[in-house]
């Protein structure tokens, strides 16, 4: 099996998947990395920057002056890597949005597999982990599918 890149994982099969699911109508936006400014996250004595590979934020559901609603953080990984080594850099990204709002939903993915994971404020914050989808299986894509819109929703 040959390696897919970061960006062909997204080409393929993430954004195709988020067009379908709704997530390139208004009132959401869509981030891709180049556009989403650096994250930095202090935690004691480390310091962690980095950006988020895709971002889908409503831009009419304002928490505060200027910070815009985030529905959707993802990460994805190449094709030879699984979902879940993308969990702790997801994590680290979707926490900054949690000393604005109450939960983000969050997506790793290999391109093959896909892992929701719904981040919760709290001290410390929660994670509850999803089932890995897959679109490799007409059952588990579809949910898959089902899952983005509702998502989509929020």
């Amino acid at each position: 099996m040959e390696r897919v890149s970061e960006g062909l994982v997204q080409a393929l099969t993430t954004f195709p998947l988020m067009r379908l699911a709704g997530f390139y109508r208004r009132p959401i936006k869509m981030s891709l990395e180049q556009d989403i400014a650096n994250i930095t996250i202090e935690d004691e004595d480390t310091t962690i920057t980095g950006r988020v590979d895709i971002l889908a934020i409503n831009k009419e559901k304002q928490i505060a002056a200027d910070i815009p609603f985030w529905i959707l953080v993802i990460e994805s990984k190449n094709s030879l890597i699984a979902p879940r080594a993308g969990l702790r850099q997801l994590l680290t990204y979707a926490s900054k949005s949690l000393e604005y709002q109450e939960s983000v939903w969050g997506l790793v993915t290999s391109g093959e597999f896909y892992q929701f994971v719904n981040i919760r404020r709290g001290n410390p914050p929660t994670y509850q982990l999803m089932p890995f989808l897959t679109l490799m299986e007409p059952e588990p894509s579809i949910l898959l599918l089902q899952v983005l819109k509702a998502i989509c929703k929020l």
